[in-house]
């Protein structure tokens, strides 16, 4: 697998222009006292195109994944594999503070970090989207992507704001954060039988220990109890590391979110 991943990045860093991502600048927040880094990238189209609008990938931890991100979703469009989507690159100073929507009171883990996951989200529902739809043509199809913490927080809007986006892919998320609040809220969704239409990408490496018991158990949850709203993709990278997971699992996360697109008209 590393040397298919490998081959991989070697292929889409030769469809992607660096700069492509360009700075958005947002006024001072309501919700947040240090804003992110945010960063743009529109679709090779977009230009030339001035009646097409876009559905929106944003992409938690922008300025470390955003080119992998953008060559895999380049690449397959390319192929008819993809749509193209305006890509928004959000990259917080401070992970733990902005993306755990918790406060971690674990004596194992860093005590009292967490708990700004909410105003995070506030933020880009409330700032962020709307100065988004404004200043682009988007078609209000929104996916939001992460790995790891930042996949927490992806997990942690699932289930708390199921209306915020249409799509979720979780790469490696630490559903094992604090006292698992986020893995218990979202069985507790999952298993409330309410009709959830929506698409859900989710992916585990070779992590064990209570991390992969915690995910097993989530994952295992959604797919015993998921309804036909749910379209539901999950993959196992037992052979890969924690910080591989992205990389290996974009593409089935992209492909399956195109199929759930067209499926529904998107």
């Amino acid at each position: 697998m590393k040397i298919i991943i490998s081959a991989l990045l070697i292929l889409i860093s030769t469809t992607v222009d660096a700069s492509s991502f360009k700075a958005l600048e947002l006024p001072k927040s309501q919700f947040l006292t240090e804003l992110p880094t945010i960063t743009i990238a529109l679709p090779s189209s977009y230009a030339a195109d001035t009646t097409k609008a876009y559905p929106v990938l944003y992409l938690l931890d922008g300025e470390l994944n955003g080119e992998l991100v953008e060559g895999m979703l380049t690449r397959l469009n390319l192929s008819n594999g993809a749509n193209e989507h305006i890509i928004v690159g959000i990259t917080s100073r401070d992970r733990l503070r902005d993306f755990a929507p918790t406060i971690n009171k674990d004596p194992r883990g860093p005590v009292g970090a967490g708990g700004g996951g909410d105003k995070f989200l506030d933020f880009i529902e409330k700032e962020l989207i709307p100065q988004v739809n404004k200043t682009y043509r988007t078609n209000r199809f929104n996916v939001v992507a992460g790995h790891s913490i930042a996949g927490l927080l992806v997990i942690h809007s699932f289930q708390s704001r199921p209306q915020l986006f249409q799509g979720h892919l979780a790469f490696s998320p630490a559903v094992w954060w604090g006292a698992r609040e986020t893995a218990k809220a979202t069985q507790k969704y999952i298993t409330s039988k309410q009709p959830i239409k929506n698409y859900l990408y989710m992916n585990i490496g070779s992590e064990g220990g209570e991390m992969r018991e915690v995910y097993d158990s989530l994952s295992q949850t959604i797919q015993r109890n998921r309804n036909l709203d749910l379209e539901l993709r999950l993959n196992e990278f037992n052979d890969d590391p924690h910080d591989f997971t992205m990389a290996a699992g974009l593409f089935n996360a992209l492909s399956g979110l195109y199929q759930y697109q067209q499926q529904h008209g998107m």
